[in-house]
């Protein structure tokens, strides 16, 4: 099975590089590829800008709510991320549309954690449709 990983906030951000990573070492030792794309997504360029595995470009590292937050994170006020991600949703099915191997991705692995900030927000908004 093949995956596309998209991680939501810092925590679902840092799973997602993980994955990236282990994607990385299973291509070196077995020649195999278990992920087809990584994203990360986070109203928090300094989260995403500490990722080591993660494509550093705009398709695979997604700032949302850069006009609102000015680029840092919603502390945990999931309201606000909420908006936010109903607001840029566009941002992350863009990024899913222009992935290269989408025809081979058998699921979609959506991460994030429960704290209340972009992450919960933003997978919410993606799982019910409303991004």
């Amino acid at each position: 099975m093949k995956l596309m990983v998209i991680g939501c906030g810092q925590c679902g951000g840092r799973v997602a590089d993980e994955f990236a990573r282990l994607n990385k070492v299973a291509h070196i030792q077995r020649g195999v590829d278990i992920v087809t794309n990584v994203v990360a997504v986070n109203t928090d360029i300094t989260d995403l800008s500490g990722l080591f595995y993660i494509k550093p470009d705009f398709r695979h590292r997604i700032l949302i709510g850069g006009k609102k937050t000015g680029g840092h994170g919603v502390g945990k006020m999931n309201e606000i991320g909420a908006e936010i991600a109903k607001e840029d949703g566009d941002k992350i099915i863009e990024s899913i549309r222009a992935a290269e191997k989408l025809p081979e991705t058998d699921a979609i692995l959506l991460v994030a954690s429960a704290a209340g900030g972009a992450g919960s927000a933003k997978a919410s908004s993606l799982t019910t449709g409303t991004a």
